[in-house]
């Protein structure tokens, strides 16, 4: 697989988190994972997008939470997303997603019960921004976020914009671009 690529959408005074994903493109399919706020709550998923660099119709596949081997359980680009039957992923994409997702976390995010919160909640206290529900970014990632509007955005150098556009138009989560 090739090198991920990231976004982050961060409200510093708002739910915080909107989204944060990475994805990685194999031959003619995009696979990712997302957290990101719904509501007063947050969701995750890994996600493939089948044939999405082809002429034919991209399949919105995603696992039902972080439940990686439990199968694709839904297609979101359909009219019911919800599967009858999970679609098994393949073992090797499991092994890497599980591995993407995991650098990914230590890198941008933490969690309200990770044992570093203490250091988190100090630093998010020095630079007068508030800590948010269950899942924060690292306050040393920060600044690698452009501050210029409400909603601060980070996207890695070779982020493709319609990768975000189509997860946005299917997906749970609350964040749309404007």
């Amino acid at each position: 697989m090739k090198t991920p690529e990231n976004f982050i959408a961060y409200a510093p005074l708002g739910v915080g988190v909107m989204c944060a994903l990475f994805y990685v493109e194999q031959d003619n399919d995009v696979f990712g994972w997302w957290i990101g706020a719904r509501g007063h709550e947050f969701q995750s998923a890994y996600f493939k997008l089948e044939n999405f660099f082809t002429t034919k119709p991209t399949r919105f596949y995603a696992t039902d939470g972080t439940d990686l081997y439990g199968g694709w359980k839904f297609v979101y680009s359909a009219h019911d997303p919800a599967l009858d039957k999970a679609v098994p992923v393949d073992e090797r994409i499991s092994h890497e997603l599980d591995r993407l997702q995991e650098m990914f976390v230590a890198e941008w995010l933490f969690f309200e019960d990770d044992a570093e919160i203490s250091a988190e909640r100090k630093a998010y206290d020095e630079l007068d921004l508030p800590l948010h529900r269950h899942v924060n970014l690292r306050s040393k990632r920060l600044g690698k976020l452009d501050d210029s509007q409400p909603v601060w955005r980070y996207r890695s150098h070779g982020f493709d914009a319609d990768v975000l556009d189509y997860l946005q138009r299917y997906w749970p989560l609350d964040y749309r671009l404007p």
